[in-house]
């Protein structure tokens, strides 16, 4: 019993893609080119696909249909404890097109829909099930998701817009049932299906004169995975339903506020976005639960069996402040070279590790430049646009209980110190028909 008992949790397990991983590869990075080389700001100034996750609104600026596609990456070195974590580098595809909608009368040149795509090379989604007592950093398995965006904007005259559409992660849910057959035999039945995880994104903008305000609201976006064990049929042995269960992506629901000066050659983007963190509820969720109906009595079940839940991480919510600039060059007519840059600062929600666990969490300063090249007739309608972007993980001191610091003081010899970088870095290529 016992040999066929534990193939079966371990198959379990490899059918969990979870740890402590939060988040979207775009949360992390910015969506697009041009977004990521203007500080990931978009929600005044977005262009073309990109504006189906920073401002579906600015979707309906977009009057031809344009196929945009391009490759992104990432590497990571991250350290805690005077030592470097290995993490594997981010390789992925970019996908992006707009599509007007040829509507006649009151609604001809005012809806257009939008689709974007992230992929990585090689994995759907990846998390990590590490023992919490392990050093590891969450935000380098947070770009290492299958991401995607649709959406439409529609322009309603007097320079107001509105938009609306969705996010999509990658999630899983599956079972492995154990069971004796007609000889006594221990067998393992498994099965496994990948689904979608929806967050709503809504968006407006507002033109005044040479300027726009943007408003953008992305609803929280959850990965879960959820693989349920049961035997059944094993004698005498009584074994509850175990959850391999939890979160292995997840966005926080977000509002993001901006205004930009969008009218000649120089465009400028100031805005923030809160991040309400403090609903996150931690990768794990509880391995037995209570059964929603009594076996015994048909009613429902009111008697205790499940196990502990995890403790609150104790998340907090953030605000990241954004800038972003472009400077369009009108190299020969048709010709148009846009020279970017941008920063934010990216807070950490984490509280500081101070038990046993070591989930590492560091503020981010991110800089970022970028340059574009966009023709038009008489030449091909191309666009080529390039970024490259770096993220300084600011020093953090992680004072563990029990362990006394030199001197009495934080980061001390009692103190775990956590830093890094984050080299990111992209570029995609546009063609309108």
């Amino acid at each position: 019993m016992r040999r066929g008992f534990a193939p079966l949790v371990a198959a379990g397990l490899a059918l969990a893609p979870a740890g402590a991983a939060r988040a979207s590869p775009e949360d992390v990075l910015g969506f697009g080119a041009r977004a990521s080389a203007m500080g990931a700001t978009g929600a005044a100034v977005a262009e073309g696909y990109e504006a189906v996750y920073a401002n579906p609104a600015l979707l309906s600026l977009s009057r031809e249909r344009r196929l945009t596609l391009g490759l992104e990456g990432a590497i990571f070195d991250l350290r805690a404890g005077g030592r470097r974590l290995s993490y594997p580098p981010l390789r992925g595809s970019l996908i992006g097109a707009t599509v007007p909608i040829p509507f006649g009368g009151a609604l001809a040149d005012r809806v257009t829909i939008g689709l974007g795509f992230f992929a990585p090379f090689d994995v759907v989604v990846r998390g990590r099930i590490l023992y919490p007592e392990t050093p590891q950093f969450p935000v380098a398995d947070r770009t290492q998701s299958v991401a995607a965006q649709a959406a439409l904007g529609a322009s309603l005259g007097r320079g107001v817009r509105v938009g609306a559409g969705f996010a999509a992660l990658a999630a899983l849910s599956g079972s492995v049932t154990v069971a004796t057959d007609a000889s006594g035999r221990v067998g393992t039945l498994v099965e496994d299906t990948l689904v979608a995880s929806y967050g709503p994104i809504l968006g407006a903008s507002y033109d005044i004169g040479a300027y726009r305000v943007g408003a953008t609201f992305r609803g929280e976006l959850a990965g879960r995975f959820d693989v349920v064990i049961r035997a059944e049929d094993l004698g005498g042995i009584a074994v509850p339903p175990l959850h391999i269960a939890g979160i292995a992506q997840y966005d926080p629901a977000q509002v993001a506020l901006e205004v930009a000066r969008v009218k000649g050659p120089w465009k400028v983007a100031i805005g923030a976005t809160y991040k309400r963190w403090s609903a996150y509820p931690g990768p794990a969720e509880a391995t037995v639960r209570c059964p929603d109906v009594d076996p015994a009595t048909g009613e429902p079940f009111a008697g205790p069996c499940g196990a502990p839940a995890p403790a609150d991480p104790g998340y907090s919510d953030t605000v990241v402040p954004r800038v972003g600039v472009e400077r369009s060059l009108a190299l020969r007519p048709g010709a148009t070279a846009h020279a970017r840059g941008g920063a934010y600062l990216e807070p950490s929600p984490a509280p500081e590790q101070t038990g046993a666990s070591n989930l590492y969490d560091n503020a981010r300063v991110a800089l970022s430049l970028g340059y574009g090249l966009a023709l038009a007739a008489p030449l091909p309608r191309l666009t080529l646009d390039l970024f490259g972007e770096v993220q300084l993980l600011l020093p953090r001191a992680h004072r563990k209980r029990g362990e006394p610091a030199a001197g009495g003081g934080e980061g001390g010899a009692g103190a775990v110190r956590t830093g890094g970088v984050v080299v990111a870095g992209g570029t995609t290529l546009g063609v309108a028909f």
